[in-house]
C-alpha cells in the first residue's frame, strides 16, 4: 500500500474517533503500523536501552532547532517518537520520521543546528549511512538511512543551520520502504537520554504535515 492510501485511511480512522481519540491513537501507532514502515533503532552499539523513558516536550510554538530536511514538494512528519520499536520494544522509538510526500529519494538534508560533524556512519547496521552532529553544548543530532552524503564534507567539519549535508533515501533496516529520514535529539552526548524532537521544530512550518 502507498503511503498516501495509508495517510489517507489514518485520516479516515481519526475522524472516526473524534479528535482527541484520534491524537492519542497517532501518539500510540509505532513505526511498524504507520505507513507500513518499521521500527527504527537507535543504532548499534549504544548505551541506551529498551526501557528509557520516552521525554516528550511541551511545544512552545518557536524553533529551537532549524528543520533537518529541504521541505521541497512537501514533507510528512509522523510524530512517532516513543511509539513501538521492533528492536527496542514498547516505547522505544527514540527519533522521528519524515519522508516526501511523494515517497521519492534525494531530498536534501540540512544542519538543524550550528555544530560539528562528530560522526559518520556508512552502511552501519539498522542506521544504513547517517551523519551525527554535535552542538556547543554536547547534544547530538542524528540523520539515518540516507541514501549519499554531500560532497566535500568529512568528520570535523562545521555546518551552519541550513547547509545540506546529505540526500535522504532507504539505507540501513529501511532498504523495503519509501525513502526517509529517521532524525534524533539526544542530550548530552551519543549515549544521553534522547527527547521528542517534534516541539523543537516550531511548527506548524510551510509544507510540513504532522500526522
Amino acid at each position: 500500500m502507498s503511503p498516501h492510501a495509508t495517510l489517507s485511511r489514518r485520516r479516515l480512522v481519526i475522524s472516526a474517533l473524534g479528535l482527541a481519540g484520534g491524537a492519542l491513537a497517532l501518539r500510540r501507532l509505532g513505526a511498524e503500523t504507520a505507513f507500513g514502515l518499521p521500527a527504527e533503532t537507535s543504532g548499534v552499539g549504544e548505551a541506551a536501552v529498551a526501557t528509557e523513558p520516552a521525554e516528550r516536550l511541551v511545544p512552545t510554538g518557536e524553533a529551537s532547532i532549524s528543520f533537518p530536511c529541504d521541505t521541497t514538494g512537501g514533507i510528512t512528519l509522523l510524530d512517532n517518537f516513543g511509539g513501538d520499536s521492533a528492536s527496542n520494544g514498547s516505547g522505544g522509538h527514540r527519533g522521528v520520521d519524515m519522508w516526501r510526500v511523494d515517497a521519492q529519494p534525494g531530498q536534501p538534508l540540512l544542519a538543524c543546528v550550528d555544530g560539528v560533524l562528530a560522526s559518520q556512519r556508512v552502511l552501519a547496521g539498522a542506521q544504513g549511512n547517517a551523519w551525527i552532529i554535535e552542538d556547543a553544548n554536547g547534544d547530538i543530532y542524528r540523520y539515518h538511512h540516507l541514501d549519499s552524503f554531500a560532497d566535500r564534507l568529512a568528520v570535523g567539519d562545521v555546518v551552519r543551520p541550513g547547509d545540506v549535508i546529505g540526500y535522504m533515501g532507504s539505507s540501513g533496516n529501511a532498504a523495503s520502504n519509501a525513502p526517509h529520514l529517521h532524525f534524533e535529539v539526544r542530550r548530552g552526548g551519543t549515549a544521553g537520554p534522547a527527547v521528542d524532537p517534534v516541539p523543537l521544530f516550531g511548527l506548524p512550518l510551510p509544507n510540513v504535515t504532522l500526522v
